[in-house]
């Protein structure tokens, strides 16, 4: 079927099609309603270099790894790991990223916790960023002090802000979903239409009587001795003279001479 008969179809069938497309649009409101909303908590953690000169730095193997971007890398990817991901969703935390700065102009982490709940996410971005402070001092395990390489807060998340991005993906989802099985089920519609019409065309034209039949009898009743009634006599001769090459008036197996009638007494 292609595009211009579909729209055929559904111009045919378009109560039918119209009805599919209500109940596609309550359900679809419905998952809207059921689907609880996304909300967001962004920190952002600015590696800080140690105090000391990188010409005088020693006992931290860490500023070894170049420059304060490929270490906030390291942080990031370890963070990300999946052993990481099944420890921190053990204590509830299971939507989150650690990102750097994509510009790589400036050595941060970005920390996004994701939740249904506001102060739920916002609980679980500080306990995540507290995390990732810490793992950057336990690889510097034992270092001098004044060789350490800190973190200081760029932007501290005070309010979770709204994300509806993957509620509209599955609203969307689904109601493209169900306006196809619309179509699908009109196009069914229609097709049951289509076959019941020429059975149903077919049985009035075998229930149709031909003409000169309705309402006449095809031998008018006689009484005991062969004469008809009256009346059925009169019916039977009005049907013989209309139809064409028809015999004389008489009832059959009678003779030719005219039939008497009795009047009622």
């Amino acid at each position: 079927m292609d595009f211009w008969q579909s729209l055929a179809l559904l111009g045919r069938r378009w109560a039918f099609f119209g009805f599919a497309l209500l109940l596609a649009a309550v359900v679809t409101g419905g998952v809207f309603h059921a689907v609880k909303p996304q909300y967001q908590a962004t920190s952002e953690l600015l590696l800080v270099p140690p105090p000391t000169s990188s010409t005088k730095i020693t006992g931290n193997f860490i500023n070894d790894y170049g420059n304060l971007n490929t270490v906030a890398s390291i942080v990031s990817y370890r963070e990300n790991s999946q052993q990481v991901a099944t420890q921190l969703k053990a204590i509830g935390i299971d939507n989150y990223t650690v990102s750097t700065d994509p510009t790589g102009a400036v050595p941060e982490l970005i920390i996004t916790v994701t939740a249904s709940d506001p102060p739920l996410v916002l609980s679980q971005n500080r306990t995540l960023t507290k995390e990732v402070a810490n793992v950057l001092l336990a690889m510097q395990a034992g270092a001098s002090p004044d060789t350490l390489i800190t973190t200081r807060f760029l932007e501290e998340p005070t309010q979770a802000t709204r994300n509806d991005k993957s509620r509209i993906r599955v609203v969307v989802a689904v109601g493209v979903v169900l306006v196809f099985l619309a179509v699908a089920l009109t196009s069914l519609y229609d097709s049951l239409r289509q076959r019941r019409t020429p059975a149903r065309k077919h049985e009035e034209k075998s229930s149709t009587p031909m003409p000169g039949e309705a309402g006449f009898e095809s031998d008018p009743p006689r009484l005991a001795d062969g004469r008809v009634l009256q009346r059925a006599g009169h019916e039977y001769s009005v049907r013989t003279e209309s139809e064409p090459g028809s015999r004389s008036v008489g009832a059959p197996g009678a003779s030719s001479a005219p039939a008497q009638f009795y009047p009622k007494s």
